[in-house]
């Protein structure tokens, strides 16, 4: 099942409402701005208002990634007084600019209060999605339905969902791979080019020229000072920490769906259903235990939560093996960077407010709000896969 061919034919197909978790004041250290988009990812946005509004990235706060390809709203801080107007309006015309009329992407913020603290990521009670799903044909109506029964009585897996992996997707590879092996001109050549082309280009120089008209202005002074015989350790820290961390992010969320994924295999029921970079995921058709399941947390590495779940113990310890993971490396600083902390996640999450809002022969439109963290293309993959 190709999970796109059915979502996302427009943005207005995916709608996300986040909830936030902030109290809104008329004083306070910081100001907050409703952040709505069209077709822009939370990344580029903050980027973007950073670079003409002559804000440091740094100091810009949001709570969770929303997707692109989607009309999302969400929050962010910024210290009181960085900007004067109430709203403003940034539009994409062959280069982003401030102004207000529309096109395929474009976003804009408006200004609701102050706050006493930033937003930081995870900070929020959950997500409202509604959806339309399209090509709602007979068979995929008879899989909807049947898992939709399995969803309401067991949740669905909290797997890391695709926009976790931005940094993976198109390059086949996780930078921080090579990063933990210090190994950070390979980390780099990865980052620009992918697995598959990292031996083709090989010279900094050529690799700035290729990829000049694509490059954000960070990107060039990085291969800039690498032309200019930088260390590329040193070279590694021009890109914003919000990316860097985002590499260690991706690898811990791959590493975490492994783990849940062979749980799921080796304890239930379950099918198999493709995922991203020819991944697979696994789904239960029934638990057996639901109320010791849907309390259990997975930690990242086990440092600081040791797993009490002797499979779950079992399986962290054969993976990260196959990984070539040192538990050395958890919880170091390496190129102005934490990587690998130890934290604890939910094995399942539960939908709430599931409601079928309208459906036709062709198209269905759902609604439900899921828990911060938790990932909407994930549930569909377990409404709509075989």
């Amino acid at each position: 099942m190709k999970l796109y061919s059915h979502i996302k034919k427009f943005p207005e197909d995916f709608i996300v409402e986040e909830l936030p978790r902030l109290e809104i004041t008329n004083n306070g250290k910081y100001d907050v701005f409703l952040l709505e988009k069209r077709n822009t990812s939370t990344l580029e946005a903050v980027r973007i208002i950073s670079k003409l509004l002559k804000i440091p990235l740094k100091t810009i706060g949001f709570a969770g990634l929303k997707d692109k390809y989607a009309v999302t709203t969400q929050y962010i801080t910024l210290p009181s007084g960085s900007i004067s107007e109430k709203e403003i309006f940034f539009v994409n015309r062959g280069k982003w600019q401030i102004g207000e009329e529309r096109g395929n992407s474009y976003f804009k913020i408006k200004f609701i209060g102050r706050t006493n603290h930033p937003l930081s990521i995870g900070k929020i009670r959950g997500n409202k999605f509604t959806i339309k799903i399209r090509n709602f044909e007979k068979s995929m109506r008879e899989k909807f339905y049947r898992n939709l029964q399995t969803v309401k009585l067991y949740g669905f897996p909290n797997y890391f969902g695709e926009q976790r992996f931005g940094s993976v997707k198109n390059r086949d590879d996780f930078v921080l791979r090579y990063i933990l092996k210090g190994n950070f001109e390979k980390a780099l050549k990865v980052y620009f080019l992918g697995k598959e082309k990292v031996d083709i280009i090989t010279s900094w120089q050529d690799i700035y020229k290729t990829l000049k008209p694509t490059l954000e202005e960070y990107e060039k002074d990085l291969l800039k000072g690498l032309i200019r015989k930088l260390p590329a350790e040193k070279a590694f820290r021009i890109l914003p920490k919000n990316i860097r961390i985002m590499f260690n992010f991706a690898f811990q969320s791959y590493l975490f769906n492994r783990i849940l994924g062979e749980y799921i295999s080796n304890k239930y029921p379950c099918r198999q259903v493709p995922f991203i970079n020819n991944w697979k995921l696994y789904f239960y058709l029934e638990i057996h235990d639901f109320e010791y399941f849907k309390k259990l947390k997975i930690p990242y590495t086990g440092k600081d939560f040791p797993p009490k779940d002797i499979i779950i113990k079992r399986i962290m310890k054969k993976i990260f093996k196959e990984e070539q993971i040192n538990p050395s490396v958890f919880d170091t600083e390496i190129a102005g960077m934490k990587i690998m902390t130890d934290g604890q996640r939910k094995a399942v999450a539960i939908p709430e407010d599931f409601k079928i809002i309208s459906k036709t022969k062709k198209d269905i439109i759902i609604q439900f709000i899921l828990p911060s963290g938790s990932y909407a293309t994930i549930l569909l993959r377990a409404l709509l896969s075989v």
